[in-house]
């Protein structure tokens, strides 16, 4: 189920620092108005970033943009080893409050970061980099562990093998009305939900809530749902090997030929071609669709 995560701030700064160790990583697709660093170590398993999936494995970095639905997803180490994340939240608008107040050299950095879409993941040579300088960030205190942060920041302007994912623009401050019908929508989205039900959460007329995912979101709501919807699905194929029709019922797919034919618009591609193409990648490591 996806969730409106509530981000604190970290030793009073406008960011949050955070480490993990787990096990495996569950699939929980969330969103949250901040940008999101997240380095994975040690992990082989799956990335969903807004309408993206990707494979990865071991040394992964990646950037999601505000208001991104997202999840990591990977299954217990063979060796019984844990799984590392070092994920850094912050928001445009510090930094922009920074370069507006002394610090004019963040200003090309804010304007990199404003026109991300989706998402980014960077290059091998990028995460190697990285990875123990974001390591050392919990070793360091006070002015240190700021021009750290905005140096590692720098760094990831500068990848130029970076991949973009794409996808249309979704506005860093959406409209209160559009946060409740999409907080609603991605707590039911395996539900019968409909508009006229988003509406009414949302307190305004179905005119004006399509009007706001067109404008905000350059979408609609029978898009985000879908989006929604496969994502799910998506998760099921590569995590389960239950049948396609039990799989379509649990997201929230009652006709078996109308997820086949939504798959296969979004994916480009079967259910079970996804199936059969994600198995024969993931040894490699890395797939993508």
């Amino acid at each position: 189920m996806l969730i409106r995560e509530w981000i604190g701030n970290s030793q009073g700064h406008a960011w949050r620092l955070n480490h993990h160790l787990a096990e495996s990583l569950p699939f929980n697709f969330h969103f949250h108005p901040e940008y999101e660093l997240t380095l994975t170590l040690g992990g082989t398993g799956q990335r969903h970033i807004g309408s993206d999936l990707e494979g990865f494995a071991q040394c992964d970095l990646a950037l999601v943009a505000p208001n991104q639905p997202h999840s990591w997803q990977a299954p217990a180490r063979a060796d019984g080893g844990q799984i590392e994340l070092q994920v850094v939240l912050f928001r445009l608008d510090w930094l922009v409050s920074l370069a507006e107040n002394g610090m004019p050299e963040l200003r090309h950095l804010c304007q990199w970061l404003a026109q991300i879409r989706q998402g980014v993941v960077f290059s091998p040579d990028c995460t190697r980099i990285i990875a123990p300088r974001l390591a050392q960030l919990h070793e360091f205190s006070g002015l240190k562990r700021l021009t750290a942060l905005l140096d590692i920041l720098a760094e990831l302007e500068n990848d130029q093998a970076a991949r973009f994912i794409n996808g249309e623009l979704t506005q860093l401050d959406p409209d209160r009305r559009l946060i409740r019908a999409m907080t609603h929508l991605q707590n039911h989205y395996l539900q019968a939900v409909t508009l006229d039900e988003l509406a009414q959460v949302a307190a305004c007329s179905v005119t004006t809530l399509k009007r706001l995912f067109a404008q905000q979101m350059k979408s609609s709501f029978s898009q985000e749902l879908s989006r929604l919807r496969i994502a799910h699905a998506s998760n099921l194929l590569l995590t389960t090997d239950r049948g396609i029709d039990w799989i379509a019922s649990q997201s929230g797919y009652p006709c078996l030929s109308h997820f086949y034919q939504q798959f296969s618009e979004r994916l480009g591609q079967t259910p079970s071609a996804f199936r059969r193409q994600a198995k024969a990648h993931s040894t490699q490591g890395q797939y993508r669709v």
